[in-house]
């Protein structure tokens, strides 16, 4: 979502050329402008794996497990869960006292709430991780792997990793034609200069031109963007309420959908939107091909029996989903 660069969305495809001569000058300019004279604040070597969080119990307690791996630490800040999270990640802290800092930041907004989290981290390296990613933590490409990877480059040079992660959307069993791979800048060298920012529709995090890109198209990470029926519905709006950036009448996100619901979806109830919202973002789904994508992440096989989320079919036409009972 942050960040995301003009990529194709197949398993296979490359990145497309028109920013070919801009990166070709960050490798360029990255190896004469060596960090230590960038940087004054030389950190420690290792990887700070910083997540901001939001109602994600669903997948929370996979994503921390599969990626601890990697991380010399994690901070995780929560923006204001009430569906249960903030508990579920307290008693993970608790059992990961000293590795695991939690911490909660309901009030801050977008890009507030990123550099919080981002200036928090301790280590030279920093990965940012989303609550419903889920790593591999066996088979070909084990997230040990990318640790490996990232701690091998040169520690006097900047480096802005871009890592593919495979999207399964609405169950655990279908993907979203549209977007089946993503390919975003998940990793980089800790900086001050690097920071996020709100550009347009998506927040993204802005680099300095001295640091190189990479392109490791390894699957080591599944993204589950799989939610509840509320969440999807105010997904489906989240893009234009982030570009409309009119935060006097639309403060909230929740008062944007409240405002759009009955032109999009004929509607004025939140219930009913949420169920023809649902039918919609679904109807193109197909199904997983774990051939042409891999197995699932050991993390997510013991929740393929346990899901709530079931995309139903009726006269072979994706029909609705079953949801989770008592959950937002």
């Amino acid at each position: 979502m942050q960040g995301r660069d003009n990529f194709s969305t197949t398993a296979n495809q490359r990145p497309d050329n028109k920013n070919r001569l801009s990166r070709f000058a960050r490798n360029v300019i990255s190896y004469l402008m060596p960090s230590d004279l960038v940087s004054s604040a030389v950190r420690p070597r290792g990887i700070s794996v910083y997540m901001r969080i939001k109602d994600e119990r669903d997948w929370i307690a996979a994503s921390i497990a599969s990626v601890k791996g990697i991380a010399d630490e994690i901070i995780i800040v929560d923006n204001g869960s009430t569906d249960g999270t903030y508990e579920i990640l307290q008693e993970i802290a608790r059992r990961e006292k000293g590795f695991i800092k939690l911490m909660k930041k309901p009030e801050l907004h977008h890009c507030d709430l990123s550099n919080f989290a981002l200036g928090q981290t301790s280590f030279r390296w920093v990965f940012r991780w989303d609550g419903d990613m889920v790593a591999h933590t066996d088979g070909e490409h084990p997230i040990s792997e990318l640790r490996a990877r990232i701690l091998a480059l040169n520690p006097r040079h900047y480096y802005l990793v871009y890592l593919r992660h495979t999207n399964l959307s609405g169950d655990l069993f279908h993907q979203d034609p549209q977007e089946m791979v993503h390919i975003e800048e998940y990793v980089h060298t800790f900086s001050k200069a690097a920071r996020f920012i709100h550009p347009g529709r998506f927040e993204a995090v802005k680099f300095p031109f001295y640091y190189k890109p990479l392109f490791w198209y390894e699957p080591y990470v599944f993204h589950v963007n799989v939610k509840p029926v509320r969440r999807m519905l105010l997904r489906y709006f989240w893009e234009e309420w982030m570009e409309l950036k009119d935060y006097v009448r639309y403060p909230r996100l929740e008062d944007y959908v409240s405002a759009k619901i009955e032109t999009e979806f004929g509607t004025f109830s939140m219930e009913e939107a949420q169920g023809r919202c649902v039918k919609k973002m679904l109807q193109n789904h197909i199904h997983f091909n774990a051939e042409k994508f891999g197995p699932y992440p050991e993390m997510l096989r013991p929740l393929l029996e346990k899901t709530p989320y079931r995309i139903q079919y009726q006269d072979g036409r994706i029909s609705g989903r079953t949801e989770p009972e008592n959950r937002i």
